[in-house]
């Protein structure tokens, strides 16, 4: 006798999905960005010799806590888990954070570091609210038979 499972529909967010894909070239070109802006800023303005190399380390570490970040907010949407979406949201708050510090409190701040860093937030503020959503959505689907 062979088992029969059922086939339930996917309940993994398309929005989200598709935020997460657009917001992984987003942030490599905000990276890349950066990186010039800061090579441009440490050539052309005075810079006092360890804010440069801390606002440089900064950076580095931004990437490092968005590519996790979007990792698992991946993982957690297609395989439809909660524990990697969880983290993918805990993760969101100092992304917003390490946005609004580029915008605002870096030693010098241009007008494309702003613009780029409001354009950061918003695609963490859409996923925040779709990750939320979309844990609500499996958080059913486990309560249910």
């Amino acid at each position: 006798m062979a088992i029969v499972r059922q086939q339930s529909a996917p309940l993994s967010s398309v929005p989200l999905q598709i935020l997460l894909y657009y917001n992984y070239y987003y942030f490599s070109l905000f990276f890349v960005v950066e990186i010039l802006a800061m090579i441009w800023k440490g050539t052309v303005l005075p810079y006092a010799s360890s804010t440069l190399a801390s606002e440089v380390a900064l950076l580095f570490l931004y990437a490092l806590c968005e590519a996790i970040r979007l990792y698992t907010g991946n993982k957690g949407n297609l395989t439809e888990t909660a524990f990697p979406l969880i983290v993918f949201l805990l993760l969101t708050l100092p992304m917003i954070m390490a946005y609004v510090f580029t915008m605002l409190f870096q030693t010098y701040v241009l007008h494309l570091d702003a613009i780029l860093a409001y354009i950061g937030i918003g695609f963490c503020g859409l996923e925040f609210i779709l990750g939320i959503a979309a844990l609500v959505q499996f958080s059913r689907s486990d309560l249910t038979p």
